[in-house]
């Protein structure tokens, strides 16, 4: 089991995150948005959470310093608009064949 914080800093990507009272939440990957003053800007895009357990994505409930993973587990995140009520979860990756375990 790994949780969601040591996931993040062991996958090299870059990412800023902000704490809040459900964990950290992302406001920065791999450079998108390029700038910013808030994690959540009113009408502004967001980075939204999901966890990926059994083939399956689902919204995150906290933020991802509170996600524990197991084996095959995953987090995504997706940059969706603000008006986005539901957003959809990041594609799930796709087993190449003659890919080593």
């Amino acid at each position: 089991m790994i949780d969601g914080q040591a996931l993040m800093d062991q996958s090299g990507v870059q990412y800023q995150a902000h704490a809040l009272s459900t964990g950290k939440a992302v406001c920065q990957v791999d450079n998108e948005p390029t700038q910013f003053s808030q994690c959540f800007p009113p009408r502004q895009p967001y980075w939204a959470l999901f966890v990926e357990s059994s083939g399956r994505w689902a919204s995150a409930t906290g933020g991802f310093t509170e996600a524990n993973l197991h084996d095959g587990d995953a987090l995504g995140w997706h940059y969706v608009a603000a008006a986005d009520l539901s957003p959809a979860p990041p594609p799930l990756a796709q087993v190449l064949r003659g890919a080593g375990a």
